[in-house]
């Protein structure tokens, strides 16, 4: 990127400032329009799309003070919405996988997550969101982060 054109940017715009502001604004609608926390919804997508994903898997990919992800999944189990078991192979793993009810919760999330992602990237062209997507995967590259998140396909939707 021209360096010049880089200073400039950023002394009329904070892309740190939006980027923020825009990542608040839709954890806050979410979470009013789903009743749960983002940090546990973040969770439970993650055991969705990986089911018995090891606890240590979850820890990297959301790249928070484990002892935090282990307070939230404890949370989670004491709701009744996943189930933590050893790993078959290694004992002093933990495999995370959601429980009937869990996995009742994410369905009704999902419906309400399709309504409020509609809502959220109205008048965005396709071309654009891709293009946003793959700058959210450089900036995290650029930040020591080359973890990939799971592919999302259909179940996801």
């Amino acid at each position: 990127m021209n360096q010049p054109f880089l200073d400039e940017t950023l002394q009329h715009t904070s892309v740190f400032l939006r980027l923020g502001k825009a990542y608040n604004a839709s954890i806050q609608e979410f979470e009013t329009l789903t009743g749960i926390r983002a940090p546990a919804w973040r969770l439970l997508f993650l055991i969705h799309l990986q089911p018995g994903i090891g606890q240590k898997s979850l820890i990297r990919m959301i790249r928070v003070d484990p002892g935090s992800i282990t307070r939230q999944l404890k949370e989670l189990e004491r709701q009744g919405l996943i189930v933590r078991a050893p790993d078959s192979l290694d004992a002093r793993m933990a495999r995370v996988k959601l429980s009937p009810k869990g996995s009742s919760q994410v369905k009704r999330i999902m419906a309400v997550r399709l309504e409020f992602l509609q809502r959220m990237l109205k008048d965005i062209p396709t071309q654009d969101i891709q293009t946003f997507i793959q700058v959210l995967d450089k900036i995290c590259l650029n930040l020591g982060d080359d973890l990939q998140l799971p592919e999302l396909g259909r179940q996801a939707r």
